[in-house]
């Protein structure tokens, strides 16, 4: 009689340790969008690695086109800086204070152990050159942004770099919310939230017009990796979220209005058509026009759409409401770190074999994005339930 009444504690002790630690569900449809960030950000990666580094013969308007739709990453931040404004709005609300020791310890919990992980299991498995050994203190304290250079023979992660923009970021959020409640009015701190919003673009202007001899590369090195040029998407997300705290009644009775839809939903529709534009202005204007996109258009771009994913209830709302979309984004972050060495070790060959017999790229593209999810996904579960899960646990025993 002792086998068959375990029997069953068994069963639900391994459905429990194979079952996923789910995303908070507060905002279902933002699973979806984040699943769309994350696919948006493979491809580009993928593309940027079969037709830049690898070499692997791809169509030269195709990789153009696919390196438009860069602004996955900026969707990330923005979606991180809401969530973590909402909870420490909510904190205040509730509690009083912003609880900071209890804020860093889910964060830490939340993101090192895997980022760590990852980052030594690379580390000890990878030849390592001279400047990927030079560098390594600097991916292990959160500094990869802050490097010159992040190519694959100088750094080992070079993609963390926007996990160390966020954490640096992130070190200051509680001051920005010590400041914004020394104000007396919701409007006052609305008012220094988009003020410092606007300074990020100030910032990369600033910084364009005192080395205007750069090269696109250095350009491009100095401004979208670094926290002080590209702090307005996280700030952005901090905004949706205090928005969403002080006026959701009114903001839900306005959108009701379809009018009032298309007042959001257009420019938010324009900037997207402008992103995807970079030369539209001529080559002459390329750099004014990154410096717009790598922060202010797409902000602009996603407070819109956000605004209408909370706030109404359509069909795209009730499509990335789907629970498939929650399972996949609470695999996400796990996607991200895993994806790129996915790709180095298994797609890249593997492409390289196919387009040696011939097979077109506009058959390897696709195979090789739905294959790279694929794995990415099934290596991001197993780093779930070994060391996400766990870490969470005693993040739960510590909080409590």
């Amino acid at each position: 009689m002792v086998g068959p009444k375990n029997e069953p504690t068994t069963r639900s002790r391994l459905a429990q340790f194979f079952a996923l630690d789910l995303l908070d569900n507060r905002f279902p449809a933002l699973h979806g969008l984040r699943v769309l960030a994350i696919i948006t950000v493979v491809q580009f990666h993928l593309t940027w690695i079969y037709g830049g580094e690898e070499k692997i013969p791809i169509d030269v308007d195709f990789m153009k086109g696919a390196l438009t739709i860069f602004f996955g990453m900026d969707l990330f931040f923005m979606l991180s800086g809401f969530l973590i404004g909402s909870i420490l709005l909510r904190s205040l609300q509730v509690q009083g204070s912003q609880q900071v020791g209890r804020f860093y310890l889910r964060r830490a919990f939340r993101t090192f152990p895997p980022y760590y992980i990852v980052l030594t299991l690379l580390a000890v498995t990878t030849a390592l050159t001279q400047a990927q050994k030079h560098h390594l203190p600097y991916e292990y304290l959160y500094g990869t942004n802050f490097l010159w250079i992040l190519d694959s023979r100088d750094v080992v992660m070079g993609w963390g770099w926007s996990l160390g923009l966020e954490e640096q970021f992130y070190l200051t959020v509680p001051l920005l919310f010590f400041l914004l409640y020394r104000m007396r009015t919701p409007r006052a701190r609305f008012a220094l939230l988009v003020t410092l919003w606007v300074s990020g673009l100030l910032v990369r202007l600033s910084i364009h017009l005192r080395h205007l001899h750069w090269s696109d590369d250095d350009f491009r090195r100095a401004i979208y990796f670094r926290t002080y040029t590209r702090y307005d998407t996280l700030v952005a997300g901090i905004l949706l979220a205090f928005v969403h705290q002080e006026w959701q009644k009114p903001l839900t009775r306005w959108l009701k209005d379809p009018f009032h839809r298309a007042l959001l939903a257009v420019p938010s529709l324009g900037c997207l058509w402008l992103l995807m534009r970079p030369l539209l202005f001529g080559k002459e204007h390329e750099r004014l026009m990154q410096i717009l996109s790598w922060g202010t258009l797409t902000t602009l771009m996603y407070f819109g759409w956000l605004l209408l994913l909370l706030y109404t209830d359509s069909w795209i709302t009730r499509l990335l409401s789907h629970p498939t979309f929650r399972k996949i984004a609470t695999l996400g972050y796990g996607v991200y770190l895993v994806h790129i060495p996915v790709l180095n070790r298994v797609l890249v060959p593997a492409a390289w074999a196919l387009s040696r017999r011939h097979v077109p790229m506009v058959i390897i593209w696709p195979l090789s994005l739905v294959a790279l999810m694929t794995l990415s996904l099934a290596v991001a579960y197993v780093l779930h339930l070994l060391i996400e899960k766990p870490s969470m646990w005693v993040r739960q025993k510590l909080a409590s």
